[in-house]
Parts: structure tokens; sequence; C-alpha cells
């Protein structure tokens, strides 16, 4: 639309950061005017009408091509279209489409909560100071004494006798095999090495 105004597209992935800082780019897509005396940055809308109008305000210049509402109005529907395809996907589709929006929103949350957490720590705080001590710690004595009643009756030390028992002969157990195994293996490695020895003479 603006023929006389000489265009320059740069990709992110293909300039030095310190290219975008020196313009005060923070964000893409961004639209920047530069001459030799001046700069200007687009803040607007990012439809086709204000675009034209901002071309217009700085430059001077008519557009070439001419526009009427209804080309605005498809642009407009056709923004529309995308955000509603945006909200008919699931949250796995979106940060998977849209891995920065999904990490904005986790920061944004996590802002939240380190936000509210101290104010609620220190309600909590408050509310253990002021009610807990003067709940009725009847209901927990019953409740050891019932928990005491039960440990006679099971015998915990008996139990624990029986199993280190059990632990002891399984391990005598191991311990004759490793015997046995480690017989084996000397009887057998002794007669390897006698056969050796009367093959060679």
């Amino acid at each position: 639309m603006f023929p006389q105004v000489e265009h320059l597209a740069i990709e992110e992935s293909s300039a030095l950061p310190s290219v975008f800082s020196r313009y005060g780019i923070h964000s893409f897509p961004s639209i920047l005017l530069v001459n030799q005396t001046s700069m200007v940055r687009y803040h607007g809308p990012k439809n086709l009408s204000s675009l034209a109008q901002f071309y217009q305000k700085t430059t001077g210049l008519e557009p070439v091509q001419y526009f009427d509402g209804d080309h605005t109005v498809s642009l407009n529907i056709r923004e529309k279209s995308i955000i509603q395809s945006m909200s008919d996907m699931s949250l796995r589709e979106i940060s998977r489409r849209e891995p920065f929006l999904a990490f904005a929103t986790l920061f944004l949350c996590l802002r939240v909560l380190l936000y509210i957490f101290p104010k609620v720590l220190t309600r909590l705080q408050a509310f253990w100071v002021l009610y807990v001590p003067h709940f009725n710690l009847g209901i927990f004595g019953e409740t050891s004494q019932i928990m005491g009643r039960i440990l006679h009756m099971v015998d915990v030390r008996r139990i624990w006798t029986k199993l280190r028992l059990c632990k002891t002969r399984n391990f005598h157990k191991g311990a004759k095999n490793a015997r046995v195994w480690a017989s084996s293996l000397t009887s057998v490695s002794l007669g390897k090495s006698s056969s050796a020895r009367s093959s060679t003479n």
C-alpha cells in the first residue's frame, strides 16, 4: 500500500538481541519507521485500517491501493475465527502450539501464588496460636488408651523376636549354602588344575 517506503522484514532468530534492544523492540511482530533523524514505533491494534492511518500520519503519504470498510470487516472476521479456533483447542494442544503463552500463564499463576501465600500463612499461624491450645484434648487421650490396649494384646516384643529369629535362621542357611558352593568350586578347580598338570607332563 505504501511502495514509497522501503520495508525490511527481520525474523527474531536472524538478528542479535542488541539490535532489538537498540530500537526498543521487546515483542513481535513489531513495526518501526526509521529515517536519518527520527524513529517512530507503532503501538496500536494490528489491523489494516489502523496501520494505514499510522503510515499516513507518520509519513504524510497516501496509500496507493484503496481499501474499503468491507475489507476491514473481513479482517476482523478472520481475527475472530482465529480466536475461536484457539478456544476450541485443549490446554495440551495450546501449550504445544504456543509454549510462550503457556509459560507466561504459568508465570502469572506463580506470581499470584507468591502474592497470596504469605497472607494465608500468617492467617494459619494466627489461627494456630488462638484456637489450637483450647481444643478438647480428651479425644486424643482416649485414642492413646485404645492404642495402648491394642499394643498390649498384640505383644510386639514377641513378634519382633520371632522375626529376628527367622532372619538369623535364613542367614545361617545362606552361610551353609555358601560353604557348600565354595567347597564344590575348589574341588572342581583343583581337579582341573591337576588334570592340566598331568597332560603337560
